[in-house]
């Protein structure tokens, strides 16, 4: 949807005329791509050449508009003492008249949608919509008299106004010149300076919502799932001219995919634009071109998946390798990664770093990284250097972090120990990692993610985060973004609150909290290590950094803090992938007890739960005595608060169907 100040004057001349009794109103050709771009908004609908009526909702949105001007463009306030509500309105502003916009000023745009979508999420307006929104009449500044603070927060307005695109449905309709446009512009994410802004076909891409732009500024674009899946049909098929796709098209496609009997026109039709071929086997264009069906149709997802990975779980990912290929060279059972073992390796690996970083550096330690500096003072000072790799490395812990990205698995050798293998999703970050270790954010992936939905493209900040790390090229995700992006989607999470990022996630409400604030609660801690925990918990999907500056829990952030809820203060890691494991295990082997909402087990059937868990035997008894403590565990059931940490496993990953055609895809292709 795109709103501009010829958008907003056409339906207010269309208003008019409905008032009036007019069955239509009647255009100049030259106002015709206006009208087009409404239509493609669903917003207005056309009755002949150049006669044109408002659809409901755009007549809702005329009416909305005309509201807003009622007000005018002056601040509006309330008086404490006529209020008798918790809430005083501060700051509020109408709209001057449309006639007086700025020509190429946006009133509503994909950026704005997906301000309002974040304030909506958060219950306040985050720090970077506040003046865009306050300025639409979107927004108004209030005094919480109950919370004691002011707070930006939505109006009626835009309320309204979101509603009102979340029920409209965009109209679908590429001619040849389109088409074209699209082929030739990169998907993006991307400098907006790579599309052709302010142009009809720029309106109509929006309008269709095959592209949107970043918040606040619109500093970069991206095509949108649906973009995403229209361009990959373009690119394999439709070289025709005159309407090269349309909704009829569309829709005959998924008739006859379904078996269901069509017009020879119609068939002709898709074998033309080689969607399906002449034998009517479906080609790959019309692979796309259904995928593209059931996003206008069904909508894009509304989650957003990410991962995040440390360059030092890189190095322990590096050396449980190198530890398997000694073992299969030597035979020798000791070359087993087992925690013991590695634990031994990555001492000696750090030894010889920072024997190295010192003998570069040498007295010029400021120079180090910062993330080091400490570290190789203590290293210096160091007597016991196995006591120092404990004090400045928690192993366990990145071992957890890999084990919940699911880039390893902690299993149990013939003998009954622990041993750690890598799945093929933690061979692939070894392979792109080749000798370029590095950081993956969850900012960074997201700046690729994210696009999957209806409105959202990556902040300029988050753009250059992705580009820092190899995953955007100067137009289009890389085949790095695109593996990274592919493993968020693909990877089945466990979770894990490190004893840190515990202390972050119970600093964080539900709902509406911004960075800034966050970080002020936090000040007595480095701010690099509160960001890393933050990145960490959304790769996860326990919150979601919104790109308005917000931070909000997920479903499965909210229903984590249930499953905590019992745990004794101070308790570490008391929620790791071990533990759920063992959860797993003594659910499946349990039996349910709804009213109770527990599970019981037999004594009996806990050698079982020890089988399906996969874990040895002092893994799964180390597991189970902190599930104890944790409150997971009773003497012989699982607890309420057990049964929603398993509830957890399943909202921090996509359902079945949800992710389809996409990164999986353009991955392969890459």
């Amino acid at each position: 949807m795109i709103l501009r100040k010829e958008h907003a004057i056409a339906l207010e001349r269309l208003l008019k005329d409905r008032e009036a009794q007019q069955p239509y109103t009647e255009i100049r050709e030259e106002e015709l791509p206006v009208y087009l771009e409404l239509e493609r908004a669903n917003l207005v609908r056309q009755r002949g050449a150049y006669r044109w009526e408002p659809t409901y909702l755009g007549q809702q949105v005329a009416l909305l508009l005309r509201e807003l001007y009622a007000r005018g463009p002056q601040v509006f306030r309330e008086r404490d003492e006529d209020v008798k509500g918790d809430i005083v309105v501060r700051e509020a502003y109408g709209l001057a008249p449309p006639e007086t916009w700025p020509d190429d000023w946006r009133w509503v745009g994909s950026e704005v949608i997906a301000m309002l979508d974040a304030a909506r999420q958060a219950g306040q307006v985050g720090p970077l919509a506040v003046e865009p929104l306050l300025q639409r009449g979107f927004a108004a500044r209030v005094w919480d008299r109950k919370a004691k603070r002011e707070r930006v927060v939505l109006t009626e307005f835009g309320r309204r106004l979101l509603e009102i695109y979340e029920e409209a449905t965009p109209r679908l309709i590429l001619d040849e010149a389109l088409a074209e446009v699209i082929r030739k512009v990169p998907v993006g994410p991307a400098p907006a300076s790579r599309l052709p802004t302010g142009s009809h076909e720029e309106h109509l891409l929006e309008a269709m919502r095959l592209i949107a732009y970043s918040v606040p500024k619109s500093d970069v674009y991206a095509f949108t799932a649906l973009g995403q899946a229209i361009k990959q049909t373009l690119a394999m098929g439709c070289f025709v001219s005159g309407t090269v796709l349309s909704e009829e098209i569309l829709w005959n496609l998924a008739r006859y995919v379904d078996g269901e009997d069509i017009p020879e026109g119609a068939l002709a039709m898709l074998q033309a634009r080689a969607l399906v071929d002449d034998q009517g086997e479906l080609l790959p264009a019309g692979e796309w071109a259904l995928e593209a069906f059931r996003l206008w149709r069904e909508g894009a997802r509304k989650e957003v998946w990410t991962i995040a990975i440390e360059a030092e779980e890189v190095e322990v990912l590096k050396a449980i390798q190198h530890l398997w290929e000694k073992y299969r060279q030597s035979g020798n059972e000791d070359d087993l990664p087992s925690f013991k073992r590695l634990r031994r390796e990555m001492i000696d690996r750090k030894i010889r770093e920072y024997k190295a970083l010192l003998e570069r550096y040498g007295r010029r330690l400021e120079e180090m990284p910062k993330k080091k500096q400490e570290i190789a003072r203590r290293f210096q000072e160091a007597k016991d250097l196995a006591r120092w790799y404990d004090d400045n490395f928690v192993l366990r812990e990145t071992l957890y972090s890999l084990e919940s990205f699911q880039l390893i698995r902690t299993e149990v050798d013939e003998k009954g120990r622990d041993v750690f293998t890598i799945t093929e999703f933690g061979h692939q970050v070894l392979e792109e990692q080749g000798d370029r270790e590095r950081d993956i954010s969850s900012t960074a992936v997201k700046a690729i993610t994210m696009t999957r939905k209806t409105f959202s493209a990556p902040g300029l900040e988050w753009w250059q985060e992705a580009h820092d790390a190899g995953l955007i090229g100067t137009a289009e995700p890389t085949r790095s973004g695109y593996l990274y992006a592919h493993m968020a989607e693909g990877i089945r999470r466990l979770p894990l609150l490190t004893k840190f990022e515990l202390e972050v996630f119970h600093v964080l409400p539900p709902q509406g909290m911004t960075l800034e604030e966050l970080y002020q609660a936090l000040a007595h801690h480095d701010p690099d290590r509160i960001r890393w925990a933050l990145e960490k918990m959304e790769a996860r999907h326990l919150i979601d950094v919104l790109p308005d500056g917000n931070i909000v829990e997920t479903e499965a952030g909210r229903k984590l803090d249930e499953a905590l809820s019992g745990v004794p203060k101070g308790f570490g890691n008391p929620v790791n992938p071990l533990i759920v494991r063992v959860l797993q295990a003594l659910r499946d082997v349990g039996t349910l007890y709804v009213r109770e909402q527990k599970v019981r087990i037999l004594p009996r059937n806990i050698a079982e739960a020890l089988k399906r868990s996969g874990l040895s035997k002092e893994d799964f008894q180390d597991a189970l005595e902190a599930a104890r403590v944790a409150g997971y565990v009773g003497r012989t059931s699982l607890t309420k608060a057990a049964l929603a940490l398993l509830d957890v496993v399943d909202k921090m990953n996509p359902q079945p169907g949800e992710i389809l055609r996409g990164h999986q895809t353009m991955y392969q292709e890459a």
